[in-house]
């Protein structure tokens, strides 16, 4: 009796300790999987990052402020930023002409491609004729009006019109994008800063500008997208 007792304490033991073992399991493997999700959380806000650091870093060296410091060009590239109600640029747009008028007018380049959206509002229209009252004649004009975006505009500018070398010609938070869209597809690109550091709602187009790098890298690399080139 006493020795099936014994054995008897000794299987409850054994089962106690068994039953201690297992929610110990669970828990290593629970953390095991914490863990994974965790990496992959910090993989997923990282990427992003890193992706839009690299594309930004690694234009900078060929954007320029000053006119005078431009190397030449065949064309600038000066993109759409939106019209007033009554039908004339806006302020961020006209600042972008202003710039591209400066490189005509300095012989930096011979040409002016007016890209943007042509259908809708008629930017083109209003750009070509904004550089015609500051003294850019019509044959130093070129105009695209199926820019509806700057992957668009960068893609027609190579494979509609035939431009291979560009100044391009937007606000300094916009350059990186233009620059690495253009010189990824095959244009030998620079940038010229345009305008203000800071416009009003500077912040907000900030913020867009990040997802629109992301965009620009997934157009480059995955979709590679054929814009409409008959317009």
């Amino acid at each position: 009796m006493a020795q099936s007792d014994t054995r008897r304490g000794n299987a409850k033991t054994s089962g106690a300790t068994l039953e201690k073992k297992k929610p110990g399991r669970r828990t290593s493997k629970g953390r095991m999987r914490l863990r994974v999700i965790l990496l992959l959380l910090i993989i997923i806000i990282l990427l992003p990052l890193l992706l839009v650091y690299f594309i930004t870093e690694s234009q900078n060296s060929l954007i320029y402020s000053e006119v005078s410091r431009m190397p030449s060009r065949p064309v600038a590239l000066v993109f759409g930023a939106g019209l007033n109600r009554d039908g004339t640029p806006s302020w961020m747009l006209a600042d972008r002409i202003d710039a591209g008028i400066a490189l005509y007018k300095n012989g930096k380049v011979q040409k002016l491609m007016m890209t943007g959206d042509g259908i809708e509002n008629n930017e083109v229209n209003a750009m070509s004729l904004y550089a015609q009252q500051r003294g850019v004649p019509v044959s130093a004009i070129i105009k695209d009006s199926g820019g509806l975006r700057t992957y668009d505009s960068c893609w027609r500018a190579l494979n509609k019109f035939q431009i291979h070398s560009a100044i391009l010609v937007t606000q300094g938070y916009h350059l990186p994008r233009a620059l690495y869209l253009c010189n990824s597809l095959g244009i030998n690109s620079v940038g010229l800063k345009a305008g203000l550091e800071r416009y009003p709602g500077q912040d907000s187009y900030n913020s867009r500008e990040f997802l629109a790098i992301l965009g620009s890298w997934i157009d480059i690399n995955i979709f590679k997208p054929t814009p409409e080139a008959s317009r």
